[in-house]
């Protein structure tokens, strides 16, 4: 590894398969994880790397990533200074304050690190066949999830968000399962439910949504039973409180107005309601379209469907008098 950011994403990388096969929370603040990091040179041409340098005190990816790049950046310059005698194994800590490293204690060779034989414990014997059946006893590690998000067709950014965390992939994978739409399932997921997660500090598995759910919502807007505004109601409110989307729909009496003459009315009757705006409309201010647009939905309290909606008002609003 050569950067700061190349070491600390293959330790977040580590950190996603302790999580995936349920070792570990791999949480680094908590001590789950632990990293310490060695660090060496060397000019160029030259074949052998510099004296090691050993980090700790390294509770963060981000910690990490700088801590190295400062370290290097240190021994680098020692080196081009002519002062790569200065260079000592040692082990520093990583100073967040200073965003630099200082020694913590010299080491001279593996004798400090007190290596010895522990007599009482045996030799362990790892055969190929014990190998084989540990490696089909796997779940689906990240970088296969990632593989197979690719193929469906998904963005990079799309499948790094999902595959971060092993529950959210299983949410994903299991809402799509229940036939919803790849991509809209990805949007609501990397949009208002991760949204709200982050706002509530809760992981997924807590939340009363379901994939069942999610998928039911997805179908709903499809179908044109309810908006998208709408659909953002529902969704907010079976996250905090459970319930069903089609359930919610008949309860609250939901369902999307797709009838053209019961649009028209409630668009004539704010047409009618706002002669001074229609007059700036029609005068060239065509931006107050959105106005207007805003009072029609306000009077069917969110149900109007918005495409039909807005063909109706353009052909009222720009309507030869």
């Amino acid at each position: 590894m050569r950067t700061g950011i190349e070491a600390a994403e293959y330790a977040a990388e580590l950190q996603r398969l302790v999580r995936y096969l349920g070792v570990s929370n791999g949480n680094m603040q908590e001590g789950s994880l632990r990293c310490d990091v060695n660090i060496s040179v060397r000019p160029i041409g030259q074949i052998k790397f510099g004296t090691k340098v050993e980090i700790k005190n390294l509770n963060s990816f981000s910690s990490m990533s700088r801590a190295i790049d400062f370290e290097i950046s240190r021994q680098v310059l020692l080196h081009n200074q002519g002062q790569g005698d200065q260079i000592v194994q040692e082990t520093r800590l990583w100073e967040e304050g200073g965003q630099k490293t200082i020694t913590m204690r010299k080491k001279e060779g593996l004798s400090d690190y007190r290596y010895f034989p522990e007599p009482d414990l045996p030799g362990v014997t790892i055969t190929e066949d014990y190998v084989d059946s540990i490696s089909k006893s796997l779940p689906e590690l990240p970088e296969i999830k990632r593989q197979r998000y690719e193929k469906m067709g998904l963005s990079m950014q799309d499948v790094l968000f999902l595959t971060n965390d092993a529950n959210v992939a299983e949410f994903f994978d299991a809402t799509i399962g229940e036939g919803a739409d790849v991509k809209l399932a990805t949007n609501w997921m990397m949009g208002d439910i991760a949204a709200y997660l982050k706002n509530e500090k809760m992981a997924i598995g807590n939340i009363k949504l379901t994939p069942h759910e999610l998928a039911e919502l997805i179908s709903a807007i499809q179908e044109g039973t309810i908006s998208g505004k709408i659909a953002k109601e529902i969704l907010f409110e079976i996250m905090a409180k459970g319930g069903t989307v089609k359930g919610m729909i008949e309860e609250k009496d939901l369902v999307q107005i797709v009838d053209p003459q019961e649009i028209e009315k409630m668009v004539d009757k704010v047409i009618a309601d706002n002669p001074k705006q229609l007059e700036q409309y029609r005068g060239g201010k065509t931006k107050l379209q959105g106005y207007f647009a805003g009072q029609v939905m306000k009077e069917s309290k969110g149900k109007a469907n918005p495409n039909l909606l807005n063909k109706v008002l353009l052909q009222k609003l720009n309507a030869k008098t």
